[in-house]
């Protein structure tokens, strides 16, 4: 399955390194994670994330150290299949103004970190009270 992935993603502008491929835009990084299941090479996860450059310094970051994190389901799909829905979880994820819009709208991944919600919370001026006269 990796083998099917280097050259969609590289063509998205993701850089891999081992099991993970990273696409850095100004103020996130994307995260792309195949991990292997312990008992069977013939399964694997497929996990996703966003890092938030204002919540950390990692240049680098694992999924699991992502802000907003989620699971594809890769069960006997074809590649170019799954290779569609991760870039489209991703075109869904790919800007803090994305966030935003999906955290004011309660749509994040159910793994979303309180420190990431409560800072697109404040960088949402519709969450923040008008202030009376």
């Amino acid at each position: 399955m990796i083998e099917c992935f280097k050259p969609v993603f590289k063509q998205y502008g993701f850089k891999k390194m081992k099991t993970n491929w990273r696409k850095t835009t100004d103020d996130l990084i994307l995260v792309l994670n195949i991990q292997g299941f312990q008992w069977s090479k013939e399964v694997f996860y497929i996990n996703v994330g966003v890092y938030i450059k204002a919540l950390g310094e990692a240049q680098n970051p694992p999924e699991y150290s992502c802000h907003v994190r989620s699971r594809i389901n890769e069960r006997d799909k074809p590649c170019l299949s799954l290779c569609n829905e991760i870039l489209e979880w991703f075109e869904k994820h790919d800007s803090t103004q994305k966030l935003k819009s999906l955290n004011s709208e309660n749509g994040l991944p159910v793994i979303t970190i309180v420190d990431a919600k409560n800072y697109l919370d404040e960088a949402d001026p519709s969450n923040q009270e008008q202030e009376s006269p």
